[in-house]
């Protein structure tokens, strides 16, 4: 202390000091720093707490104050022993220490940067008080760590980066206690920090997971932080095969991939600071795709860059390159909808050229994307749909073929991994086509899946069909065609064949239109392709057609042993299925896919069913025979109307199917049958026949009044034990008097007819009411009306009631030069409308006449030539009474 004392009083004693400059100069007390003096003096002393001495500048000789108790060295010193910059380290033998920067024992140490006899700094210059050499715009850390600041080798600082930090990133440096130049540039304060960093490397954050870089790199990251797909993603595991090696020899950040995995901050000579060469920086992690080195997508050897970017890309996947206009158009013209078609568009588009070369297009009509796929696949599906890459790999082809065409396997299998029923083809017969050239069950035989021809990815060429068919019917008519190469089976007949175009009536079999693959699947092994079998009972016509089952009705020939097969026919039958008894869809021989030789007639229905049903025929036993049911143009427009009413279909003879409203149609076989079923299944009529003769009355309203009454044989003879009861019985009321085929004579009349008069129309009558006959207790004794000399007519008059026709001798009704038959007065049909009793329920002491066409004579035909004695006349026919000898009835 004495000697501390001394000091002090000479120095006070000294001429010329004032009490100004001895103020300053305690700020910098000789002894603060340099107290290890006293200690010399003292270190023998054994009530000393320390013996040792201190270094002037010695890191805990600087800490002796700079301990934390000063507010201005808690903010200073955050990164003390941790984070600062290193003391007490020896310096490599390599590294160069710039003169003035002394070292203590080979090693760093407060003092190699601090010195507090230096003359820069100043009470006002804070930031290099100090400090052996004025730090101004990094210039102190820049005397050493000069190969750190070479430009191009570096981070940019200085002059390389004027103008380019933006203020905001400015603000952030320096919360975070960096610092930039006055001019907004960045130094090396703007990373490091000697005394405040907060990271290894004197960094003011971390960059394990690219902290530090985000703070100005913002726009280039991407990350779970700041997403930017634009951008390589950062924080995230190496993939697999990475050459993880590499990237710790070259001491970068190893625990994800983060910005410092790729990127040098110091001395790189690689461009953008990145690790390695950029033709190889990528293939390090992404080992798969370096084959991508050896195909044409390595456009000049650029390698990844010729398509992707690490930074700021044009698109999804990094992509690098500008997105044409066009390439939009082309991808909306050919509905390219696949998550990245659009990258592969955006140089596979018509007329694009790449680097002077012409790039080749998929064509207008390429297989689709952008749907999803129902069978679980291996291949990679984009946004869980096709895409251009589902099929392709652009980095490499699975051989490895500088020339292949980047599929990700061969181009079969690949085919197969979706469609994988399609692969059955191989066993049919679509998997023999062109053997010299297709591969067995190449799908390219039929199939081009870029720039096809047609629809369904067709391989052909085929013209122009029917605006109502479906585009794939020509796909199969391009090949079956007389020129094609399946001209052995082609479309033969002048006839229509199935129909094309309509509405698929079912959801069982595909297409919201019937075409060819509704039926068939040109894939299929199956017998004729069929999608649904048809041997047997027709499945395959019945899921369509299912209101037409023949099964239990005597048109299934199979099953219908009153029809005498052959034993080929039988298996033609089998083969075949039910239907093809009378139906093709391919080639018929008639209208409505008929596949016999059609019959005689002058109906459709009549060509068709005489297929069978005529001599030497099938059905020999069931024909019309020479009376039957009129068809065609003999049925009168008045009857015709009648049939409309009824409910019953005409035939449209262009097409042989029911006529629609509006349409010409005419009274045919399929009027009263249908002959898949029908309500009477043993006949195929669309009504019932037993009974009431429903099928009869739908058309012939009026006669059906004859039920009930005395001509309704059921009601007659109730007991039904005779064989007339019996037949009226299964075959209906009407079947008493007439049958629809093989009658006996006209008016379809059922039993053989008497000669009792020389009138045809009388005789239908007098069968019955006569001796022996059904009627006989009901018999008419006199009826002839003399017809010589006498011209009668028939025509409309004041007064006249009703119809009471005249009939030639044959039975034709005329109106004049006729015969008075029994229909002329009597309607067999209808009972009189004068009759007290109910229809149906006769009673004893009806009168049996009482079919007659009006209560009496009046307004009758007879009142025309007889006037007031027709009514004598009349009872002449039927009262012997009433035949006098008197001259006036002779």
């Amino acid at each position: 202390m004495r000697k501390t004392l001394l000091i002090l009083l000479s120095v006070l004693a000294i001429p010329g000091v004032s009490e100004a400059k001895l103020k300053k100069s305690m700020k910098k007390e000789c002894l603060v720093c340099h107290e290890n003096w006293l200690l010399e003096a003292k270190v023998k002393s054994p009530k000393l707490l320390t013996k040792r001495a201190f270094a002037a500048a010695d890191k805990l000789m600087c800490l002796s104050c700079h301990d934390g108790s000063m507010a201005d060295d808690r903010l200073t010193f955050l990164g003390l022993n941790h984070f600062s910059h290193p003391v007490n380290k020896k310096v490599p033998e390599d590294f160069k220490i710039p003169k003035g920067f002394p070292l203590k024992d080979g090693k760093l140490y407060c003092g190699t940067c601090h010195t507090p006899h230096t003359k820069t700094g100043s009470e006002k210059k804070l930031d290099y008080t100090f400090m052996r050499y004025p730090n101004v715009n990094s210039a102190l850390c820049i005397k050493c760590h000069e190969a750190n600041s070479k430009h191009g080798m570096n981070h940019p600082i200085l002059e390389d980066t004027k103008g380019k930090l933006k203020p905001e990133f400015a603000l952030k440096i320096k919360e975070l206690g960096g610092k930039v130049t006055r001019n907004g540039e960045l130094q090396c304060e703007s990373c490091h920090s000697a005394h405040r960093g907060r990271a290894k490397e004197a960094l003011l954050e971390p960059v394990n997971r690219s902290q530090l870089c985000a703070v100005c790199h913002i726009d280039n990251v991407n990350s779970k932080e700041h997403p930017n797909f634009r951008n390589h993603p950062i924080h995230k595991k190496f993939p697999k095969g990475a050459d993880l090696a590499f990237f710790k020899e070259q001491k970068a950040i190893t625990e994800s991939v983060e910005c410092l995995t790729c990127h040098k901050v110091h001395k790189e000579k690689n461009k953008h600071l990145v690790v390695a060469e950029e033709g190889k920086l990528c293939i390090l992690c992404h080992v798969e795709q370096k084959a991508v080195n050896l195909t044409k997508h390595n456009i000049n050897g650029n390698s990844c860059k010729s398509c992707h970017t690490p930074h700021k890309a044009k698109g999804r996947e990094l992509w690098s390159r500008e997105i044409p206009e066009n390439a939009f158009d082309y991808a909306s013209l050919i509905n390219a909808k696949g998550k990245d078609d659009i990258l592969c568009l955006s140089c596979h588009y018509p007329q694009s050229v790449v680097d002077g070369k012409k790039v080749e297009d998929v064509g207008l009509l390429t297989h689709p994307t952008g749907k999803k796929v129902k069978e679980k696949v291996h291949l990679p599906l984009p946004g869980g749909t096709m895409s251009c890459t589902t099929c392709h790999d652009p980095h490499h082809a699975y051989n490895n073929s500088p020339k292949g065409k980047f599929l990700r396997e061969p181009r079969l299998k690949l085919c197969y991994t979706c469609h994988k029923q399609e692969a059955d083809v191989k066993n049919g017969p679509h998997g023999e086509i062109d053997k010299k050239r297709w591969k067995r069950g190449d799908c390219a035989a039929c199939h081009n899946v870029h720039k096809a021809k047609g629809g369904y990815l067709s391989r052909v060429v085929y013209g122009e069909i029917s605006p109502m068919e479906p585009p794939v019917d020509g796909f199969c008519l391009a090949c079956h065609d007389p020129e094609g190469m399946a001209k052995h089976k082609i479309k033969q007949s002048v006839f229509n064949e199935h129909p094309v175009g309509v509405k698929n009536p079912t959801d069982k079999l595909p297409g919201k239109k019937v075409s060819c693959v509704t039926c068939h699947n040109p894939h299929t092994h199956k017998e004729e392709l069929l999608r649904i079998p048809v041997r047997g009972s027709s499945q395959l016509c019945l899921t369509c057609h299912s209101d037409q089952n023949l099964k239990g009705t005597p048109h299934d020939l199979l099953n219908n042993r009153e029809v005498k097969l052959t034993e080929k026919e039988r298996k033609e039958l089998l083969k075949k299925g039910a239907c093809s008894a009378c139906h093709t869809p391919h080639n018929p021989k008639f209208k409505v896919l008929w596949a016999l030789e059609p019959g005689k007639g002058k109906t459709i229905g009549e060509k068709l069913c005489s297929s069978c049903h005529a001599k030497g025929g099938l059905a020999a036993d069931k024909t019309v025979g020479k009376h039957t049911h009129p068809m065609g143009r003999e049925v009168t427009e008045k009857n015709l109307k009648m049939i409309e009413n009824s409910r019953l279909p005409l035939i449209n003879q262009m097409t042989g199917h029911p006529a629609k409203r509006g349409e010409p149609g005419v009274l045919d076989c399929m009027t009263c049958h249908n002959p898949h079923n029908g309500a009477d299944n043993e006949r195929l009529t669309r009504y019932t026949v037993a009974g009431d003769s429903a099928l009869c009355t739908a058309c012939h309203v009026k006669e059906g009044a004859v039920i009930g009454t005395p001509h309704d044989m059921r009601v007659v003879h109730k007991d039904f034990k005779n064989a007339l009861g019996k037949s009226v019985l299964k075959d209906g009321v009407c079947s008493a008097c007439h049958v629809p085929h093989r009658a006996k004579d006209s008016l379809l009349w059922a039993t053989e007819i008497k000669k009792v008069t020389d009138n045809r129309m009388s005789n239908y009558c007098l069968t019955c009411h006569s001796k022996g006959g059904v009627a006989e207790d009901k018999v008419v004794k006199y009826y002839t009306h003399p017809h010589k000399d006498v011209v009668l007519r028939n025509f409309n008059r004041p007064g006249r009631q009703g119809d009471w026709p005249l009939f030639t001798k044959d039975g034709k009704e005329v109106h004049v030069g006729g015969e008075i038959a029994c229909e002329t007065c009597h309607d067999p049909h209808v009972w009189s409308k004068w009759q007290k009793n109910p229809p149906g329920k006769p009673v004893e002491g009806t009168v049996i006449n009482s079919f007659l066409r009006n209560r009496d004579v009046s307004g009758s035909i007879c009142v025309d030539c007889h006037g007031l004695d027709a009514l004598y006349r009349y009872k002449f026919f039927h009262y012997k009474q009433a035949r006098s000898g008197k001259e006036s009835y002779r």
